[in-house]
C-alpha cells in the first residue's frame, strides 16, 4: 500500500526521536577507545566551529565541540520534536543565536505565530484571560474555563490553568495539584510526556503561592 506524505513524515519524525534518544544514551556511556569528540563525530554528530561561536557569543560557559540531535517538547502544542544537529549548527553559526538558546516550538507553531495578524493570536488571548481569572475569586464559569483549558491541545495553556488553580487555592484545587505531582514519570520516553510537565508546573505553582501568598 502506498503511504501518504503525512504517514512518511510521521515515520521520519519517529525515527529521528528514536535516533536522538539512542544517541543521548550512547554519549552518556564512557568509551576508552576514542576521545569523546571523535566518538561523537563517529555517531553522526555535527562538529562545532568554536572560532565562530567565540566571535558571536559572550559566555563564561564551555563552548560545544559538537552538536547532537536534541529531542524537545513544543511549548505550545506539546508535540514531541527533534532539533537536529544540522539545524543547531545553522542556528548557532549562521544565524548566530546565543549558545544557551534552545528550540522551543515546532515548525507548525512557529509558522502560526509568525503569520498571525495583530489580534489573531488566540492562544495568547486565552492565556491572558486565564491569568486574569487567577486574580479573582473562582466562579462556576471560571472553574469551567480552567477545566476546559486543562484539556487543551496547547500544553502552555494547561500550565497557566495549573497556575490559576494554585492561586485560587482551596482543598479541591490543592488536592488536584498534589495528584499531578504524584504522577510525575522519572525516566524513559515518558520523561517528555505531559505528566512530567504538569507535575513540574504544579510544584512551581505551589512554591510560588507559598512564597508570595
Amino acid at each position: 500500500m502506498k503511504k501518504s506524505n503525512k504517514q512518511r513524515r510521521a515515520e521520519i519524525k519517529t525515527r529521528r526521536l528514536e535516533r536522538a534518544a539512542a544517541l543521548a544514551a550512547r554519549l552518556r556511556e564512557k568509551d576508552v577507545r576514542l576521545p569523546q569528540t571523535d566518538y561523537a563525530f563517529a555517531l553522526g554528530c555535527e562538529p562545532a566551529d568554536r572560532s565562530v561561536l567565540e566571535r558571536y557569543n559572550n559566555t563564561y560557559g564551555v563552548l560545544p565541540a559538537f552538536y547532537e540531535d536534541r529531542p524537545f517538547t513544543c511549548r505550545d502544542c506539546g508535540a514531541e520534536e527533534v532539533w537536529t544537529a544540522k539545524q543547531q549548527k545553522w542556528w548557532y553559526e549562521v544565524v548566530h543565536g546565543h549558545i544557551d538558546s534552545r528550540a522551543a516550538r515546532c515548525l507548525a507553531c512557529r509558522r502560526a505565530l509568525r503569520n498571525a495578524p495583530p489580534g489573531a493570536n488566540l492562544l495568547r488571548e486565552q492565556t491572558d484571560r486565564l491569568r486574569a481569572l487567577g486574580d479573582a475569586k473562582p466562579t462556576a464559569s471560571a472553574v469551567a474555563e480552567v477545566e476546559a483549558a486543562l484539556e487543551s491541545k496547547w500544553w502552555s495553556l494547561r500550565v497557566v490553568a495549573i497556575q490559576t488553580m494554585a492561586r485560587w487555592g482551596g482543598e479541591a484545587n490543592l488536592a488536584k495539584l498534589h495528584e499531578l505531582m504524584a504522577a510525575r514519570p522519572e525516566g524513559g520516553r515518558r520523561y517528555f510526556a505531559w505528566e512530567r510537565v504538569a507535575a513540574d508546573a504544579a510544584r512551581r505553582a505551589l512554591m510560588n503561592t507559598e512564597r508570595w501568598p
